[in-house]
């Protein structure tokens, strides 16, 4: 495939300005908003590369907590190949657009931004822990994703998520521990 060697686009109104260029089959995009949220990043276009993201996100109607979670997931989505010396590669696109997906689907205004760490094989795990309950979500290369809460550092349930509609479900169990306070 071969694109225009400089694409340039602004979305107005949205928070987002996107900037990028093309040659061969890598996209180039640098991402600013009004919320200080500035990524910039390799887009693959062969669906058969590992990229480090691939969409644009209009952060003016994300919480602070999902723009700390996001800045953490651009972090763990730089990582290199063989990032973990056993030949592991970096999270795949279908593992990241699922923990964005994840991220900015959610509409509690007040969390905690979560803790993000690449899995092997090209997954990631997103995790929250509020007083003595813990949520991780293991996000798999293929985009599936599995759950285990635990209470008091012991596991609670674990199982494959089914619907994104469930992680408010499991979101909501994690703060009902108590031990967050919730700002008016």
């Amino acid at each position: 495939m071969t694109f225009r060697q400089f694409v340039s686009a602004k979305y107005t109104g949205t928070g987002v300005v996107i900037v990028g260029s093309t040659s061969s089959n890598v996209t180039s995009t640098t991402a600013t908003s009004g919320s200080g949220l500035t990524y910039a990043l390799q887009i693959v276009v062969n669906p058969v590369s590992y990229a480090q993201w691939n969409s644009a996100v209009p952060t003016e109607t994300l919480s602070e907590w999902q723009i700390h979670g996001i800045k953490r997931l651009k972090k763990v989505l730089s990582l290199p190949e063989n990032w973990d010396s056993y030949g592991s590669p970096p999270p795949t696109v279908a593992a990241a657009n699922t923990a964005m997906e994840i991220l900015t689907r959610t509409t509690i205004e007040y969390f905690t931004a979560p803790r993000v760490v690449p899995i092997s094989g090209g997954g990631l795990q997103l995790e929250w822990e509020i007083g003595s309950r813990g949520l991780e979500l293991e996000i798999l290369d293929d985009g599936s994703v599995e759950y285990l809460t635990t209470e008091s550092g012991e596991p609670f349930q674990e199982a494959p998520l089914r619907l994104m509609d469930d992680v408010s479900t499991l979101f909501l169990w994690l703060l009902s521990s108590g031990s967050m306070q919730v700002a008016a």
